[in-house]
């Protein structure tokens, strides 16, 4: 159970970090370049804290090296999952500007 909350909450958090670095930087990328540097950026976080979410449940990859790579993919991933959730359940998880002039 830790191990999945874990996991969301990592997958939660690239999805805030990519959409703040989204609005602080001035240059506005485009969608496939902004969606490759959160995997980078994925698979840096993964290596930089030696985690894995599939030895965390219990299974291992072929070689050590395609833990924090895949695992990087997979959060960006579920990142993205769950951003489309919240949005289809009415819930906003966006950052920065938003028009509260529409009524729910």
């Amino acid at each position: 159970m830790y191990a999945f909350v874990v996991f969301v909450g990592l997958a939660l958090a690239l999805a805030v970090v990519s959409q703040v670095l989204d609005e602080v930087l001035p240059v506005k990328a485009p969608k496939a370049l902004a969606t490759t540097m959160t995997v980078v950026i994925a698979i840096l976080g993964a290596w930089a804290i030696d985690y894995s979410v599939f030895t965390s449940f219990g299974q291992s990859l072929r070689a050590d090296w395609q833990n924090p790579v895949v695992t990087g993919i997979v959060l960006v991933g579920a990142g993205e999952f769950l951003r489309a959730l919240a949005s289809n359940m009415g819930l906003s998880i966006s950052i920065g500007k938003s028009d509260r002039s529409k009524t729910a």
